[in-house]
């Protein structure tokens, strides 16, 4: 598995340079601990890091997010479906014009219920390239990762496919003119309440599908302020301990 601990410095270097260029120190050691978690190999460009708008991006392409939920040993099959404006939905798409949209559906072992991913394609559509020449196919691996990632959060939270990010646009900062005063620093956030509440969520969790509802709430917590960087990771890490607690429960 790769890892900061493992990496030569030359590697290290190597990554930062060409897979994860422009990420700091601690982006990068969220990216390792990314290439950990998934198993894919930043050397063999099975997964990198891109900057968007400041903000760090990690990407794999569909046979990449295939694979670690194969390893799994409970991806239980998936269907793919597409329709057109009027919302029909087939299983082939014979049109010589684009989709609407795509859904595919993703089976889980130990789970209740389907795992479902719709994409539009006025949201993907990146107007050129294999967009244009297979639009059907290309909205289909977004659908796709989209229900991959609710079927398996521990695993798949935070990865995103090139297809799905390929439309997204930098973010042009504009400077301002004149520097304001500086105001006096805020005192840190206290996020150790939300933090625990957290870890205390994912012990509860006696199903997949009550840790399916939790990555989107630890987003909206990261995103808020509410728990740090470090405190995500580290929920992500205990989603997946009981994620294999949980399967093993099954399994028995």
């Amino acid at each position: 598995m790769s890892n900061l601990t493992t990496w030569t410095p030359e590697q290290t270097q190597l990554i930062s340079s060409t897979i994860a260029p422009g990420c700091t120190p601690d982006e990068l050691k969220l990216f390792a601990y990314a290439c950990q978690r998934t198993g894919l190999d930043p050397f063999s460009r099975q997964i990198y890091a891109i900057k968007r708008g400041g903000k760090m991006t990690i990407q794999a392409g569909i046979d990449g997010l295939r694979a670690i939920a194969e390893r799994t040993g409970q991806l239980d099959g998936s269907e793919t479906f597409w329709c057109g404006a009027d919302g029909v939905w087939s299983d082939v798409w014979l049109a010589d014009k684009p989709p609407a949209a795509a859904k595919t559906i993703i089976h889980r072992k130990g789970s209740n219920h389907a795992f479902t991913g719709v994409a539009r394609f006025a949201d993907y559509n990146a107007g050129q390239g294999l967009w244009s020449k297979m639009p059907a196919a290309m909205i289909a691996k977004c659908s796709e990762a989209l229900a991959l990632r609710k079927a398996f959060p521990a695993n798949l939270s935070g990865v995103y496919t090139t297809d799905e990010m390929e439309q997204a646009e930098e973010v042009t900062v504009t400077p301002v003119a004149a520097a304001k005063p500086a105001l006096p620093a805020a005192a840190p956030k206290d996020t150790s309440a939300t933090f625990t509440a957290g870890k205390a969520a994912i012990a509860k969790a006696q199903t997949l599908d009550d840790l399916a509802a939790i990555p989107s709430k630890m987003a909206a917590r990261l995103e808020s302020g509410d728990i740090t960087q470090d405190q995500h990771d580290q929920l992500l890490a205990l989603m997946v301990e009981r994620e294999s607690a949980i399967t093993n429960l099954f399994e028995d």
